[in-house]
């Protein structure tokens, strides 16, 4: 099946990585970015790399700018009506070194209003054009538990935030009967410049973490209100 996949946060890290590998598969990806200057450099690498720039487009999303989300839904239901699979990769990580006692109320506040508040804005915006499509809204998001060897504060909490939006919004395309489905993929540790390359024996190159959310996000299942983890196990899901 050919799809059209919006990927935000889309010109570095993950996002880029996986634009990448859905261009070299011959999917169409529209980048979502902040800062358009940093996309159209993401674009030129992307062409570097052998995606036909045909199959590439480019629209401004910032999650801290509510006007650019509605212009990017504008343009993407105008440009793009036929898109069918969302994926909120945007984020910010705070202070990821400091502890949860000492992290300031500030970076919590900042993480929540980005990676929780932020993104239930893009899907609340994005939803048209997905439930016209019978599609899928995916976020890239973090571990339901908290572990003694890594524990970044103010990212891990909006994460677990975002987890529970997830569900939230899952059980209300159960009840309304919609035809998408929405979840959430944890890759688990991936090397990023978000967390300062981190290396370890539980982190993965941004190749393998964007193969492993690519696979999960097309595989022809069911998946509505789940958390799926890295082997695409499901870590939590909807109770009936």
């Amino acid at each position: 099946m050919t799809h059209k996949i919006l990927i935000t946060g889309a010109n570095r890290g993950i996002g880029l990585e996986m634009s990448k590998q859905l261009g070299l598969q011959g999917y169409k990806v529209i980048l979502g970015v902040r800062d358009l200057s940093k996309g159209q450099i993401a674009l030129h690498e992307l062409v570097q790399a052998g995606v036909t720039r045909s199959q590439l487009d480019l629209v401004q999303v910032d999650l801290q700018n509510p006007e650019s989300l509605i212009n990017a839904a504008n343009y993407v239901e105008k440009e793009h009506p036929d898109l069918d699979i969302l994926v909120n990769n945007a984020g910010i990580a705070a202070d990821m070194q400091k502890t949860a006692l000492d992290t300031p109320l500030s970076d919590y506040k900042e993480t929540l209003d980005i990676n929780f508040l932020g993104t239930l804005q893009v899907i609340q915006h994005f939803l048209p054009v997905i439930k016209q499509n019978k599609g899928k809204i995916v976020a890239i998001t973090g571990p339901l538990t908290a572990t003694t060897w890594y524990n970044p504060a103010a990212y891990r909490v909006s994460k677990i935030a975002l987890n529970g939006l997830i569900q939230t919004l899952a059980v209300d395309v159960i009840n309304k009967k919609l035809p998408i489905s929405i979840f959430g993929i944890f890759p688990g540790g991936v090397s990023t410049d978000i967390n300062g390359h981190r290396q370890g024996p539980y982190m993965k190159s941004v190749a393998e973490g964007a193969r492993d959310i690519i696979n999960i996000m097309l595989a022809d299942k069911e998946q509505n209100g789940k958390i799926i983890g890295p082997n695409g196990n499901i870590l939590s899901e909807i109770q009936d």
